[in-house]
């Protein structure tokens, strides 16, 4: 059965490898996604994340931009086998096609800034998802493990995604942020990596609750099968 993942960090780990002269590209390459392994696995869809560290000694927004241009010029290069996934009218011409759907996300709301103009740039360049925190705070606001939510910034990037059509990711996002995003929105949002509490009670999984508003707003969660958030060992 056709199946969609909703998070990777490929794009970042292929940026690395060619900052350090490594072999290998979006095709074929030693991770553990690349285009072949997905188009022998019976994958509709993979979200592709451009992850930045806001602590990692990069301008954030030259960084995020970077990465947007190595997605695009492995995607032109892969025309084959990607299609490039933009609206859901794209992923029927995918299924259509046989092609692998990819659709582009950014796991870090703050290369925006707190600007909005740098929010719709992102949307230009073909981001259809942002998740809103990583690990720190932001003009966004509080990751997981913190108190607070959103910032009045923050609702303001809530209200243009919903008019830009851009999804919220409420992964790794503090309890208060989910509470807010359920709040002021109105469509339904995501959790791209995120497990359950009550198997492993780490801050980065939602409770029941979280999981039962989310599912009756219409939203999906994506499992996240890195181990830190399988167990508690």
């Amino acid at each position: 059965m056709p199946f969609i993942d909703l998070h990777c960090d490929t794009i970042s780990r292929l940026l690395n490898a060619r900052r350090t002269g490594e072999a290998g590209s979006l095709r074929q390459a030693d991770f553990h996604i690349d285009l072949e392994k997905l188009k022998g696995s019976d994958y509709l869809l993979q979200n592709f994340a451009l992850f930045v560290n806001l602590k990692g000694g990069r301008d954030p927004l030259q960084e995020v931009l970077t990465l947007a241009d190595l997605y695009w010029e492995e995607l032109a290069n892969n025309k084959d086998l990607a299609q490039p996934v933009l609206s859901f009218a794209d992923l029927e011409a995918a299924r259509r096609e046989k092609k692998l759907g990819c659709l582009l996300t950014v796991e870090e709301g703050g290369v925006c800034l707190g600007r909005l103009p740098l929010l719709r740039t992102l949307y230009r360049v073909g981001v259809r998802m942002l998740t809103l925190t990583w690990n720190y705070p932001n003009e966004v606001g509080q990751p997981n493990g913190q108190p607070g939510g959103l910032t009045e910034t923050g609702l303001a990037f809530l209200e243009e995604m919903e008019r830009l059509g851009m999804i919220v990711d409420v992964s790794h996002l503090s309890d208060g942020g989910f509470w807010d995003i359920l709040r002021y929105t109105k469509k339904p949002f995501v959790a791209s990596h995120s497990d359950a509490a009550k198997e492993c009670n780490v801050c980065r999984n939602l409770t029941d609750d979280m999981i039962r508003a989310l599912s009756e707003r219409g939203g999906v969660i994506g499992l996240n099968y890195c181990c830190d958030f399988l167990t508690e060992t």
